[in-house]
């Protein structure tokens, strides 16, 4: 006998349909945000760095034979560029033509490691100008057009990404944050811009992304491959004034479990770039070892700490030094990372207080982020909180911000 049954609820809208089961759900939410510098900036004529209301749509639709379509986008008013936007988050589908493989194809936010907020083996884009100007965590991440092949043959499990459209991450270009101008050695001046040429969607540019993994007992450990390009601009064409990704290999490794009432990690990766292992190009980035340890521990109920340190060696430091022309600003050898995290919640978990910081003390550079946050009802929040940078040199990541320290309010509702 068929039967067909529907239920609407304010959380969203089910579908089902016997004998075979088929759900529909329908989620997102309606966000404003605001935010305005805390300092003066000589390279930002605008004191607003964020302004814009946001309308999210999730839908996800299960299918037959384990199969699933699933869809996330925004709309966007942006009121800093005057303009509206839409994003497409995420559009794939899911399929599992075996019990041992698992297929999904589309647009997908794609992320693996074990860093917070720091990654090694995780080479897919993010977006760190949303996470400088105080959006949600969540738009850290970009989504990549892919093809994620999953498979399950035994004692491990086997990740294979193809990724045919390079994306790169979004880095400060001069719109709401100051950049460096490598060609000039200095902060950007107002309206000056860098051109980027990005690799050509080819059958030979298809970046593939790799993760072998397993458990050993209460201890996860992983395996990497990565073939592609960076996702940052750092190589320089200076015939035509344009920056452009160099091609990087990077072969990795990475464990977690339990230690001392908390939980460990560590991962490590070679970047092999392919267009400068001599490093006798200062154009191009060098090779690099790259290591990442992490400990995280609740020290009273809801109270949790994380800690992490990073080490990043450049190879073949005396050819660069040899080769840097004069008046280039010149990278150390080694670079160290600080990273802390805390977080705090009060009455009930409705109030989160958290802390994010990064410190550098060969670049002499870091970062603060206090956020509040408070869940007035389940569907309601608000959050507000601050980024604030330092740096003594304009050539690191953090100094070349300094001047972008910013105070953000963000509301939303969700549906």
């Amino acid at each position: 006998m068929k039967c067909l049954a529907a239920v609407a609820l304010l959380g969203g809208l089910s579908l089902c349909t016997c004998p075979q089961a088929l759900a529909l759900s329908l989620h997102g939410f309606l966000e404003g945000a605001a935010g305005a510098r805390l300092t003066d900036s000589p390279t930002q004529p605008k004191d607003a760095t964020m302004g814009e209301g946001r309308l999210q749509v999730e839908l996800s639709q299960e299918g037959p034979a384990d199969s699933r379509f699933f869809f996330k986008a925004d709309l966007i008013g942006d009121g800093v560029e005057e303009r509206g936007d839409a994003d497409l988050r995420e559009f794939y589908l899911d399929v599992s033509p075996a019990q041992v493989l698992d297929i999904r194809a589309g647009r997908q936010i794609l992320t693996w490691g074990t860093g917070d907020l720091i990654f090694i083996n995780d080479l897919f884009p993010k977006d760190f100008v949303s996470f400088f100007i105080g959006r949600s965590l969540e738009y850290l991440k970009v989504g990549s057009d892919a093809a994620k092949f999953s498979l399950y043959p035994g004692p491990f499990s086997l990740d294979l990404v193809a990724i045919p459209h390079f994306t790169p991450s979004e880095i400060p270009k001069g719109e709401r944050l100051s950049f460096f101008n490598p060609f000039v050695n200095r902060i950007a001046a107002p309206g000056e811009s860098l051109s980027t040429r990005k690799p050509a969607a080819t059958p030979e540019n298809t970046e593939l992304a790799l993760r072998l993994y397993r458990n050993f007992g209460s201890y996860e450990g992983a395996l990497y491959g990565f073939r592609g390009f960076f996702k940052e601009p750092v190589g320089m064409d200076p015939a035509n004034r344009t920056l452009f990704f160099p091609k990087l290999s990077v072969y990795g490794a990475s464990m977690r479990g339990p230690f001392l009432q908390g939980v460990a990690s560590f991962e490590s990766g070679y970047y092999d770039s392919r267009e400068d292992r001599p490093g006798t190009n200062p154009l191009i980035e060098n090779a690099s070892l790259r290591y990442l340890l992490g400990y995280e521990r609740e020290l009273w109920p809801d109270f949790t700490v994380r800690a992490q340190y990073y080490l990043e060696q450049m190879l073949e430091h005396g050819a660069y030094k040899a080769s840097l022309p004069p008046g280039a600003p010149e990278k150390k050898e080694y670079r160290h990372l600080l990273f802390l995290r805390l977080t705090q919640f009060l009455r009930y978990q409705t109030v989160e207080l958290s802390f994010i910081g990064f410190y550098g003390p060969s670049d002499e550079d870091g970062m603060v982020n206090p956020q509040a946050s408070y869940k007035i009802t389940d569907r309601v929040s608000v959050a507000l909180g601050a980024n604030v940078f330092f740096g003594k040199k304009d050539f690191t990541q953090f100094g070349q911000v300094e001047r972008d320290d910013n105070l953000y309010l963000r509301l939303r509702a969700s549906y």
